[in-house]
């Protein structure tokens, strides 16, 4: 079946399709920071993804999932406890969510409590020193820590703070952290092959994060490429609170970027096909490891899946960046190959989230929670048996230093995206008053154009909204 056609096979019969339970075993679990969904079987012509591609095409390819904060630290850390930002009390970049409940079991926990060797190579967990975990493994990880003179490969630029933002280098993929974090993976999974060991294996990719550092090949993909911008796209919102912008203060703290002001058409344009180069690196990185688990005879009995942290701004919106309640940072690309599902690979439009990632790889492998879950097993979907929510929320602070210690927030911004709404409440912290409102009627993959809220003829479309995020507020936060 093409991707992108309509499954003909009535969703009835899907069960059908399925194989032994019992054959499954293994789980390898890739992570990609900033990766929003610029892959070709998510519809862009522009990039070049042909392992993602293919992989898509024998699995479960979920068009519209979002996580739960759209910077890295919240967002893994909801994840891989299958609950919500506000539920494990990290809405920032430094807290660990031990802080909150030192009892809770992680994704990779659970698999190692129940006799699988648990092993993390890359950033799985963010970066920082204080939010690892290692109680998760079975083995001490390696790479994980996000050190920014190991971003770089140029001399020039190694020397432990931000350099340019744009690093291109005619070197091995293995002189690039990425490269580093696949020649161990490879490593692993050829041990784990002659062992027999039952395995949850998380490799996480740190590209495209910033700076978009690649080797020259793949930039070479894209350099003779012009890039098509809509002027409409890339203007802000009509009549959207400042609350809900920031400064690009990431992409700000990089030598070859303006402290104010806006950037030139070619720096714009360098930016963009910079990080459609790290994606197509990162591709090819993926691609080795599904070549490696086919030669090894593992896809037989492993469930890969392939999901990015958040999305992020090319300029869209006056943007660069993640961090902000908009669709371009909360949306992202997940993937999941299952032997189960193997004779039946879909699109699924359904409105997913990350929280769900966890309830679904236990589920897929006959595992126990030790705690509630947040989310829903998306085998429901595969399988054409639920009832779905079709509904996702996300949030994030404000201002915007407030993601380096919640102990800065003053606002909460709260957002649910429905089918074919966007709706935002902004929050005051102190008095728990809500400042601003935003409603966006969403046009599908494009980005918010104009904030409609107060609108007389759109009350009860926001009355609606506005109880879902009541209820998920009061409901999560502890």
């Amino acid at each position: 079946m093409e991707r992108g056609k309509k499954l003909v096979m009535p969703l009835l019969f899907l069960p059908l399709c399925l194989q032994g339970k019992e054959d499954i075993k293994n789980v390898l679990f890739i992570a990609i920071d900033d990766l929003r969904p610029t892959i070709g079987c998510y519809g862009d012509s522009y990039a070049i993804t042909p392992h993602l591609d293919a992989f898509a095409a024998k699995g479960l390819l979920f068009r519209n999932a979002y996580c739960q904060q759209s910077v890295s630290g919240p967002s893994r850390a909801s994840m891989l406890t299958g609950l919500r930002p506000d539920e494990i009390g990290v809405t920032d970049l430094s807290t660990h969510f031990r802080e909150k409940d030192p009892h809770i079991t992680t994704l990779p926990q659970l698999f190692k409590k129940n006799g699988y060797e648990a092993i993390g190579i890359g950033k799985i967990y963010h970066g920082s020193l204080q939010t690892q975990d290692s109680i998760s493994w079975s083995r001490l990880p390696v790479y994980n820590l996000s050190i920014k003179k190991e971003e770089y490969t140029l001399p020039d630029n190694r020397h432990g703070k931000k350099a340019t933002a744009v690093e291109i280098a005619d070197a091995p993929e293995t002189s690039f952290m990425d490269g580093k974090v696949t020649r161990e993976a490879l490593t692993v999974l050829d041990e784990l092959s002659v062992s027999g060991q039952a395995f949850f294996l998380a490799v996480g990719y740190i590209k495209p994060h910033l700076p978009f550092s690649m080797p020259l090949k793949y930039w070479n993909l894209y350099k003779d490429r012009p890039i098509v911008r809509n002027k409409s796209g890339y203007d802000r919102p009509l009549h959207t609170p400042t609350i809900a912008y920031h400064n690009w203060e990431e992409l700000r703290g990089y030598t070859d970027i303006p402290e104010s002001g806006d950037l030139s058409p070619e720096k714009q344009e360098e930016l963009s096909k910079a990080y459609y180069a790290c994606v197509s690196f990162i591709d090819a990185q993926i691609g080795q490891l599904l070549d490696k688990l086919r030669t090894l005879g593992l896809d037989k009995n492993t469930i890969v899946v392939i999901w990015g942290d958040n999305g992020f701004h090319l300029g869209e919106q006056s943007l660069w960046g993640k961090s902000t309640n908009f669709e371009l940072d909360c949306k992202v690309p997940l993937l999941i190959y299952s032997p189960q599902y193997q004779n039946c690979p879909r699109e699924i439009n359904k409105i997913v989230e990350l929280i769900d990632i966890y309830p679904t790889l236990i589920d897929l492998c006959g595992l126990k929670p030790q705690h509630t879950l947040s989310g829903q097993s998306l085998r429901y979907l595969a399988e054409g048996k639920a009832n779905w929510k079709n509904r996702a929320f996300s949030q994030f602070p404000r201002p915007y230093k407030a993601i380096n210690s919640h102990k800065y927030q003053t606002h909460m911004g709260y957002t649910v995206r429905t089918t074919n709404w966007r709706y935002i409440l902004w929050y005051e912290k102190a008095s728990d008053r809500i400042t601003d409102r935003e409603l966006y009627r969403m046009n599908g993959d494009k980005p918010e154009k104009e904030n409609i809220s107060g609108k007389p003829e759109y009350a009860h479309i926001e009355n609606e909204l506005q109880e879902l995020i009541q209820e998920y507020k009061n409901s999560h936060h502890k």
